[in-house]
């Protein structure tokens, strides 16, 4: 079968869907199909989405479509009515958390149009249960059309063996976030969660880039355990999770949460807020705490270091999630 996949962006900066774009196409290769790719964004996503990929399309001869986001597969129903179409739609965060401004209405408008060409597609993949039953409450679709499908993680996050980490500080005790810096990621909390902690021997490593950057930075200014280390590329991320004592996910909502299967396939354990829209399916794997008492919870996985290997036994066999702290 020749499939052709609607992308805008498959750079490793592009963040989670370039992830589940390049995993795809190395699964739809492995079965045996052909695999054709629109041409990517370059200079202007209205000329990418009203231009390019419909030209592409009314060109193109595929057994099957696939738009590997909500927005990517907007032209898709007008350009190739009769053909099978597919799309996948990871959250929809600009709906359940819009932020204000100019961008945010923009934003909110071309998700509403992407929802809009979905309901006329096939098959409507969703990456969680979480999503599914946000593309009920929001779009209207059917629980039926939708098929749910986990976000695979890379096999090397399984298969490298365990290893210091590059960005290990010997003797340290680390902690760390990778994410891109958007507004409901919650960096800017998280910074100043940390600095309240007063523990020389802590660090904590935040990777990643975007509009949050230069406040995440400013923030962090002063605290010299604070490490921005910027956007780190696919070969680094083994490295970052081995890194790690502790990873924290600060985020306020995940569609999936795929740093986080990464961290807990590198036996790495994970903080998640118990306030924070994470799917049930990823959550239960992690240790929820309240600000009010994340600093608690890692000044005792700090003091007794031998705990990270038992809560991590402890998940493995399904039990309790909760964190030893004092009263």
């Amino acid at each position: 079968m020749r499939v052709c996949l609607i992308v805008r962006r498959l750079s490793t900066k592009a963040g989670g869907i370039a992830v589940y774009t390049r995993n795809l196409i190395r699964t739809l290769e492995r079965e045996g199909h052909e695999v054709e790719l629109s041409p990517g964004e370059r200079f202007s996503y209205l000329l990418w989405q009203f231009f390019k990929v419909p030209l592409w399309l009314v060109r193109s001869r595929c057994d099957a479509y696939h738009a590997v986001g909500v927005i990517e597969g907007i032209t898709l129903p007008l350009f190739k009515p009769k053909a099978e179409k597919r799309v996948t739609i990871h959250d929809l965060i600009p709906l359940k958390h819009p932020r204000k401004g100019l961008k945010g209405l923009f934003e909110r408008f071309f998700i509403r149009l992407g929802l809009l060409s979905a309901r006329k597609c096939d098959v409507i993949y969703a990456v969680s249960h979480l999503t599914k039953v946000d593309l009920v409450r929001f779009a209207g679709i059917p629980e039926d059309k939708i098929t749910v499908i986990h976000q695979p993680i890379d096999e090397r996050f399984l298969l490298e063996p365990p290893r210091a980490g590059k960005f290990r500080e010997p003797g340290k005790f680390m902690v760390g976030y990778i994410s891109r810096m958007d507004y409901h990621k919650r960096h800017a909390p998280l910074v100043e969660l940390f600095k309240q902690w007063d523990n020389p021997n802590a660090r904590l490593l935040l990777a990643g880039t975007g509009e949050e950057f230069e406040r995440v930075k400013k923030l962090a200014e002063g605290d010299e355990r604070i490490k921005l280390l910027g956007f780190i590329p696919d070969e680094e991320l083994v490295d970052f999770y081995d890194s790690l004592d502790v990873y924290v996910h600060a985020s306020k909502y995940e569609g999936w949460g795929l740093p986080i299967v990464e961290a807990l396939a590198r036996g790495k354990p994970v903080i998640v807020f118990d306030d924070a829209e994470i799917p049930k399916e990823v959550k239960e794997l992690c240790l929820r705490v309240s600000s009010l008492r994340f600093m608690e919870a890692l000044e005792v996985l700090y003091l007794n270091r031998k705990t990270l290997r038992k809560l991590l036994a402890r998940k493995s066999r399904g039990g309790d999630d909760e964190i030893p702290v004092r009263e």
